[in-house]
């Protein structure tokens, strides 16, 4: 199937392709973002709440450590047994008992040694053995963590040693540890009695680091202020400085902030600094940007995936809702074109009940008025010429009543009766006015002339028994309206209402233009005579609505009235079913005539 460039098809098509293509792109761009933004706010909070409890628990740890260490000044023996001599067996065993106190409180506590400036013994309390030796300074690399102004420090993980004593073969060496430092110091002074190394185990710290994230998708380091790594989900990498293995480039912690988050290219990073004087240590959680948004990258291609399937529905949708707005457009051309060959009545098939079928529906009825006005026209002009044929048979019998009839009214006037001359009068211009048989359509200002001859010579058959009222706006008087309308309204007054018993007679006729629409004429007639009986009255109006709607046309019998049904029937020829014609009673008694009638210029 080729789609023209031009067609409401391919228009249509790339209307909908357009106005499906952008939303969806942008709502995938915007779900991305907002996405991510979502998550990466979401993840910076729970990671801080979990980080700042990781560091809780990490300060509450050293500062057991801490509080352990301080047994040294719990016992009331331990200061002056360092400065007894060393064949005080007493003294030696009582610092031997403090000291394995202080190795079994805690059981990640691997061993403690202690070293007497006083008297130069270095102590050595391990699982197994104690040892004991003199030497004129602590092992060597104390010195460095301990100075007067910080009382305690850290060493950061190291190799398990000895201190210089030989080793044992119940000993672990292959351990990893870290070193608390505590100045014994005599009190309140500053004066260093001897300095106590406390090897601690990893173990405690990994234990609670590695509750702090998920191994293989996130990294966790426990860091010191000199940039040594205490801690690694790599354990190759614990001891280690971060610039010996390249991170320091890679792990963003900024100086002074105790909290924050770093977001890097292709990272984020979460951090807390542990508050404790001895260990300023840091901790810092590094989540990849992979692992981070892995659920706003499989939501996304879900929505991609979503969004292309829609845009497939909305491609074959548009194809078929375009086949079938295009199949009844070409169908109503090809009615066109018949129609165009001079078939006028041929008859055009719709199913459809969407737009396309209204068209179609109203191009029908289009057509049904427009061979309705044709016939119409037809008729209009074949019943001018019957009236003109009809005319000129009767041309000379009513000349010759006129004729007669003004020879009668000089007749009166000679014998001095006026009233008979003005009623001939009258009798005979309303012959005049019928026998103007090339007028179809006069002014109201001559249907109301001949009106009044009409009522003139109906006052003297019934002796002045009724009254006329005339309220007949100035503007109305120049509209067209039927040869004929009025007379037979008014007649069936005379005919079938007026009742002496009711008092005297009453009509009132008043014509005025509608203020909306300057062609619209409203009649109103109204008598004061017998009603119409109800069940008469339902009949006439269904009668008169049947005939507004349908065009019912009503065949006038030669020699009778025009009745209403003829009135309205003209009035619909001349204004194309513009007109209606409403009759309905008065209270207490009486009938109006409402005619409503659009009128055009000549």
């Amino acid at each position: 199937m080729k789609l023209k460039s031009h067609s409401i098809r391919t228009r249509l098509i790339q209307f909908m392709l357009v106005v499906t293509t952008i939303p969806l792109v942008l709502s995938l761009i915007i779900t991305l973002i907002h996405t991510r933004e979502s998550i990466k706010e979401q993840s910076i909070s729970e990671n801080a709440k979990l980080i700042f409890q990781g560091k809780t628990n990490l300060v509450n740890y050293l500062n057991n450590i801490n509080r352990a260490s301080i047994i040294v000044y719990s016992d009331p023996h331990f200061i002056g047994n360092l400065s007894k001599s060393l064949d005080d067996y007493q003294a030696i065993a009582e610092i031997y008992s403090t000291m394995q106190n202080l190795q079994g409180s805690l059981p990640d506590i691997q061993q403690v040694y202690l070293h007497s400036r006083i008297t130069n013994q270095s102590t050595l309390i391990t699982s197994s053995v104690p040892r004991r030796e003199v030497r004129e300074a602590p092992y060597e690399g104390v010195a460095k963590y301990m100075t007067t102004q910080a009382p305690t420090s850290t060493e950061p993980p190291h190799r398990v040693h000895n201190y210089g004593f030989p080793p044992s073969p119940l000993e672990k060496t292959d351990r990893e540890v870290f070193t608390f430092y505590r100045s014994i110091n005599r009190i309140p002074s500053t004066t260093q009695l001897a300095v106590l190394a406390i090897d601690v185990k990893l173990d405690g710290i990994a234990a609670i680091c590695n509750q702090l994230y998920e191994a293989g998708d996130e990294q966790l380091y426990l860091v010191s202020d000199q940039g040594d790594i205490i801690y690694s989900g790599n354990k190759d990498e614990i001891g280690k400085s971060l610039k010996s293995l390249g991170l320091s480039e890679k792990l963003a912690v900024p100086r002074g902030d105790q909290s924050g988050y770093v977001d890097k290219d292709k990272a984020m990073q979460i951090y807390e600094r542990l508050e404790v004087p001895f260990a300023n240590w840091t901790l810092i959680k590094q989540i990849p940007h992979a692992a981070l948004y892995q659920r706003s990258t499989e939501l996304i291609k879900i929505n991609a995936i979503i969004a292309a399937l829609a845009l497939l529905a909305v491609i074959l949708g548009t194809l078929v809702i375009s086949i079938r707005i295009t199949r009844p457009i070409k169908q109503l051309a090809s009615y066109m074109n018949e129609i165009q060959t001079g078939r006028l009545n041929i008859n055009i098939e719709v199913k459809s009940q969407d737009e396309i079928g209204t068209l179609s529906r109203r191009f029908r009825q289009m057509m049904d008025t427009i061979n309705n006005l044709i016939l119409r026209k037809y008729k209009l002009e074949l019943a001018n010429q019957t009236n003109q044929i009809r005319a000129l048979q009767a041309q000379i019998d009513p000349h010759f009543l006129y004729n007669a009839l003004q020879s009668i009214g000089t007749l009166a006037l000679q014998h001095n009766v006026p009233r008979i001359y003005t009623l001939l009068t009258s009798l005979a211009e309303m012959m005049r006015y019928k026998m103007r048989s090339n007028e179809a359509k006069v002014t109201l200002q001559d249907e109301v002339n001949h009106l009044k001859m009409y009522l003139d010579l109906q006052k003297e058959r019934f002796d002045e028994q009724f009254d006329t009222t005339w309220e007949l706006a100035p503007n109305s008087l120049s509209a067209a309206i039927p040869k004929m309308t009025l007379q037979p309204l008014v007649e069936n007054y005379f005919k079938h209402g007026m009742d002496p018993r009711l008092g005297a007679g009453r009509l009132s006729i008043r014509s005025r233009i509608d203020e909306a629409n300057s062609k619209r004429l409203i009649i109103e007639i109204e008598n004061n005579g017998t009603s119409i009986p109800e069940e008469e009255l339902h009949v006439l109006q269904a009668s008169l609505t049947a005939h507004h709607q349908e065009g019912e046309e009503q065949r006038v019998e030669e020699g009778a009235s025009i009745g209403l049904h003829n009135v309205l029937m003209r009035l619909q020829l001349y204004s194309e079913d513009q007109a209606s014609l409403k009759i309905e009673n008065l209270e207490p008694h009486g009938v109006r005539v409402t005619l409503d009638y659009i009128w055009e210029s000549e």
